[in-house]
């Protein structure tokens, strides 16, 4: 898909002289990015598209741009706003999303005819008097219904620029070694290359590159159709009566707006967090946390310079795991089962004002203490440690 690229960007200053945007004459950062920065070393070109791409996350879209019929929002960053554009859920009232399924004959189903997987929250009826197409709502014949609040989107370019064999080397789906850890990796279908490929992104590692994830995000969040997503989504499994949609498919008719998008993921830095004491890191590796929040893993060769071979301490295998019967939602995607989970990135903790994937948890504590299945183990540990180690422990992970 051909990217576009901007021959001048107008920069607000107020943005500028805050950090969170970089003038194109430069090139490098001096000392660690700002959360929701860009990568050091970009070039100047991928620094106009990364300043381009930011605008765009953060731009309110209008029915003109194709917003609706249905949507959950009307920006990137109403949802992905927690410490800076780019992060997790600000809060629960707008930035939650209900996903739900059943099972059809016997085998699982996305019950899409119902207006599955995904609820759209809203509809242009809040602009619209009268509208003809409400917003969405949990049909009846859903038997699994999970709530989740939004990932942050920090690194994605590092994150997809890990080579596959590091990820499949983490694997152990038999559990061989017998540590009660058997992650997996979750493989799903890429329609913009018409096959499987290994999915990284999202609370079930359900999504494979961060292009699909902007595609995915611009048509299911916000209604906005684009040459990778170019059917509209069918509200509550219905057609768009005749007239409610006025702006001709594919609405972000070049791809344009998603490929901004997908720039300012892939080119914004990584949340740096505090490095940890010895200590601390040990009493992460013994207590098993580091099974699965791999500290860090390191790029491969990349055409862009600030990709390539970089250190990426992301705290995640980038694997699948089974969380126990606690924290299930019996939702599937690709080949992740309902108690199965995307072991989250723990860089840019301290930006997170909920955890886990329904937010329920507000501390680290919390959090740690609701993992199960092949966590017990780890929480088990976490649990008999000292109350000075544990705070040690939570004093490092609080400040990632």
């Amino acid at each position: 898909m051909k990217r576009t690229t901007l021959a001048k960007t107008v920069i607000p200053a107020t943005l500028l002289s805050a950090g969170l945007l970089v003038s194109p004459r430069t090139s490098a950062l001096q000392g660690p990015p700002p959360v929701g920065g860009p990568l050091p070393g970009l070039s100047i070109n991928e620094m106009q598209r990364f300043n381009a791409g930011r605008n765009e996350f953060t731009r309110n879209f209008r029915i003109e741009d194709g917003l609706g019929p249905v949507f959950n929002g009307v920006s990137c960053v109403q949802c992905h706003g927690a410490g800076a554009p780019g992060g997790a859920s600000p809060n629960l009232g707008v930035s939650v999303v209900t996903r739900f399924g059943g099972t059809v004959n016997g085998q699982y189903s996305d019950l899409e005819n119902l207006g599955g997987a995904l609820i759209q929250s809203r509809s242009l009826r809040e602009i619209i008097p009268n509208y003809p197409v409400p917003r969405e709502t949990v049909p009846p014949q859903a038997q699994f219904v999970s709530r989740r609040i939004t990932t942050p989107v920090f690194g994605m370019g590092l994150i997809e620029s890990i080579p596959y064999e590091q990820i499949k080397a983490l694997s152990d789906p038999d559990d061989a070694d017998k540590d009660g850890v058997s992650g997996r990796m979750n493989w799903v279908f890429n329609p913009g290359t018409n096959r499987s490929e290994l999915g990284r992104f999202g609370w079930k590692c359900q999504v494979p590159t961060a292009h699909l994830f902007s595609g995915d995000a611009y048509l299911n969040e916000m209604g906005i159709t684009s040459p990778s997503f170019t059917i509209e989504v069918r509200p509550q499994g219905n057609s768009i009566p005749a007239g409610a949609d006025t702006v001709a498919d594919p609405e972000d008719f070049n791809g344009a707006r998603t490929n901004r998008v997908t720039d300012f993921m892939r080119f914004t830095a990584a949340p740096r967090g505090n490095q940890g004491s010895i200590e601390a890191k040990a009493l992460f590796a013994s207590t098993g946390c580091a099974s699965c929040h791999t500290p860090s893993m390191t790029t491969g060769p990349n055409p862009v310079a600030a990709l390539s071979n970089q250190t990426v301490n992301l705290y995640s295998d980038l694997l699948v795991h089974d969380m126990g019967p606690g924290l299930a939602d019996g939702v599937r995607q690709g080949e992740a089962s309902g108690s199965e989970w995307r072991t989250a990135p723990l860089w840019g903790l301290r930006f997170r004002p909920f955890l886990l994937h329904d937010g329920r948890a507000t501390t680290v504590d919390q959090a740690i203490r609701l993992h199960g299945g092949e966590a017990a183990r780890s929480v088990k540990a976490y649990n008999a440690l000292p109350s000075t180690s544990r705070a040690t422990l939570l004093t490092f992970l609080q400040g990632l």
